[in-house]
C-alpha cells in the first residue's frame, strides 16, 4: 500500500555464471504509473523509480529478464511476477501517522524584472542627456545682446528730421517742409500712444488735450507748430525768416520731452 506520489524502488536481483550478460525488456506500464531512474549495474542488478498519480488497486506488471550467451544470442528468459498495490489517498484514515519522507527544497531562480530594469535605464539615460545640454550650452558664450532691428518711434521721427534739416540748407521749399514736419509729429505720436492722428484735423488733436499725457508746454508747442504747418500749406500766411530752424527745434525738443510717457528708458550703467 502506498498513496498518491510516493516514491516506490523496485529492483531486480539475478545472479549468473560465467561470460553472461542481462537484458531488461520493456514493459507495458498502466496508465496511471510513472516509470523513473532505470539503472542496471555491472552486477546485472536492475533499479528503477515508481509514482502512481490515481488511487485505486494497481498491478505493477511482469517484466521479461533475458540472459544472454556472450555470442548475444539469447540463453534463457525468465518472467518476474506481477505486484499488486493498493494507492490511497495522503488524507486516507488507514494513512494516519505514515510520515512521508521529506524532499528537498526545488530551488526557485527569480524572474527578471524588465519593466524596473528598463524604468531604470530610461531614468540614468534621461539624467545623461540632461547633464550632456547643461555642459554644452554653459561652454557656449552669446556674441552679443540681440539686436533690436525695428526702430522705435523716436528715432525713426528724429531720423527723419535730419534728413530734414539737411534738405532745407540745400533747396528750402516751405510748403512742403511744413508738411513733412507736421507729418512727422503726427506719425511719432500715432506710432508712440496708438491714436489715429495721421487722420486727425488740428482740431481734433486738440481734443486729445486731456487724453495725452503731455504736460501744458509741450501740448502749446505741438499745436503751434501743427497750426503753422496748416496755415503755410494753405499759403495764408509766409514764415519770418529762419523760423523753420527754430520749428525743426522745436519739434526734437517735443520728441526727447515726450519719450519717457511711453518708452521704458535703460538704467545708466554705473
Amino acid at each position: 500500500m502506498a498513496t498518491i506520489g510516493d516514491i516506490i524502488h523496485y529492483s531486480i536481483y539475478t545472479s549468473v555464471a560465467g561470460d553472461i550478460h542481462v537484458i531488461i525488456q520493456d514493459f507495458e506500464k498502466p496508465e496511471a504509473m510513472e516509470v523513473r531512474d532505470q539503472t542496471l549495474d555491472e552486477n546485472n542488478t536492475f533499479k528503477m523509480q515508481i509514482v502512481f498519480w490515481d488511487t485505486g488497486h494497481f498491478s505493477i506488471p511482469s517484466i521479461d529478464v533475458v540472459f544472454l550467451n556472450a555470442d548475444s544470442t539469447e540463453k534463457l528468459r525468465m518472467k518476474t511476477d506481477a505486484q499488486e498495490i493498493i494507492i490511497v489517498s495522503s488524507t486516507d484514515p488507514s494513512m494516519v501517522g505514515v510520515m512521508k519522507s521529506v524532499k528537498d527544497p526545488l530551488p526557485v531562480s527569480r524572474p527578471l524584472e524588465w519593466k524596473i530594469i528598463l524604468l531604470i535605464s530610461t531614468l540614468f539615460l534621461t539624467l545623461a542627456i540632461m547633464i550632456w545640454l547643461s555642459l554644452k550650452y554653459r561652454r557656449e558664450k552669446l556674441i552679443g545682446p540681440p539686436i533690436n532691428i525695428q526702430p522705435q518711434p523716436d528715432e525713426i521721427a528724429i531720423e527723419k528730421l535730419k534728413t530734414l534739416r539737411d534738405k532745407a540748407q540745400n533747396n528750402l521749399d516751405l510748403k512742403e517742409f511744413y508738411v513733412q514736419i507736421s507729418y512727422i509729429l503726427r506719425e511719432y505720436v500715432e506710432h508712440s500712444f496708438y491714436l489715429k492722428t495721421l487722420e486727425m484735423t488740428t482740431e481734433d488733436i486738440k481734443s486729445l488735450e486731456n487724453m495725452l499725457p503731455f504736460s501744458d508746454e509741450e501740448m502749446k508747442a505741438w499745436l503751434a507748430l501743427l497750426e503753422r504747418s496748416d496755415l503755410i500749406k494753405y499759403a495764408k500766411m509766409m514764415p519770418e525768416n529762419n523760423i523753420y530752424t527754430q520749428d525743426l527745434t522745436t519739434a526734437e525738443d517735443f520728441i526727447q520731452s515726450t519719450i519717457s510717457y511711453w518708452k521704458r528708458l535703460e538704467a545708466p550703467s554705473a
